[in-house]
């Protein structure tokens, strides 16, 4: 079963992220993918319970859909503001040749087969149960929760204080007082929290490799990295570096 479902999900992304190809080739915006990348989430979290219906299956389609409904709402609303993903312009001025031909490859197609295997705990959750809603599930539901409303204020509070006017250069309260990056602490407590419920499932412990991949890419590649880099020569930045956690909410270091 659990074969089939990884199977299904590898044809439904496979299309998905070809339409989101068309459609940001259509706006000339290469960060389309960034609301895309929410969305295909839901769409294999649901194709796992239509496959496989269950309690827990079900469970962990509506924690997917409440986290990428809110996550690409934001990330759209976000993209309305500004131009083109910062990101995405350092990558493609280093491109020669059929920029978006090669978009289409290393990005798109890329972050589809990401999101296959960061989706490893929705598809497990979906197998031979261990048990029915048991302890570990409401663990999960409970770490989730908690990582969604940190998401959810961390996110806010960057809003509100990016569209105050003479703004300092540096978020340095709420959330962001005890940790650099609390949003990307929030995602991530979502998706450990959901290899949690997964583990009630048989070969649960498989669908903990997605969010120690999710962990790595935030930590190591293409979450915390740029925007560290960005800031590498901003004196304000360094100094808040020094003292304050890059993930985890810790008390601030004087």
């Amino acid at each position: 079963m659990v074969d089939r479902i990884l199977f299904v999900n590898a044809v439904l992304l496979f299309g998905f992220m070809t339409l989101a190809y068309g459609v940001a080739r259509w706006r000339q915006r290469l960060d389309t993918v960034d609301t895309a990348w929410a969305l295909g989430f839901m769409l294999v979290a649901w194709a796992a319970y239509g496959q496989q219906a269950s309690g827990r299956s079900l469970l962990v389609a509506i924690l997917v859909t409440i986290w990428g409904a809110r996550l690409s709402s934001h990330i759209w609303q976000r993209a309305q503001r500004r131009g083109e993903d910062p990101r995405y312009q350092e990558l493609t001025q280093k491109w020669r040749g059929n920029i978006w031909l090669r978009a289409y490859v290393t990005i798109f197609l890329l972050q589809g087969s990401l999101i296959w295997l960061v989706s490893l705990p929705v598809v497990v959750a979906a197998g031979q149960p261990l048990s029915g809603l048991g302890w570990l599930s409401l663990a999960g539901a409970i770490i989730w929760l908690a990582g969604f409303i940190f998401e959810a204020i961390a996110d806010q509070q960057l809003k509100v204080f990016i569209s105050q006017k003479d703004h300092p250069k540096v978020l340095q309260t709420g959330l962001w007082r005890n940790s650099r990056h609390p949003n990307y602490f929030g995602e991530l407590s979502q998706w450990w929290g959901i290899g949690v419920i997964a583990c009630q499932a048989s070969y649960g412990w498989l669908g903990l490799l997605g969010p120690v991949t999710l962990s790595l890419l935030i930590i190591f590649v293409s979450g915390i990295p740029p925007i560290e880099k960005r800031r590498l020569k901003d004196p304000e930045y360094a100094a808040y570096k020094r003292h304050t956690s890059g993930l985890i909410p810790l008390p601030t270091r004087r």
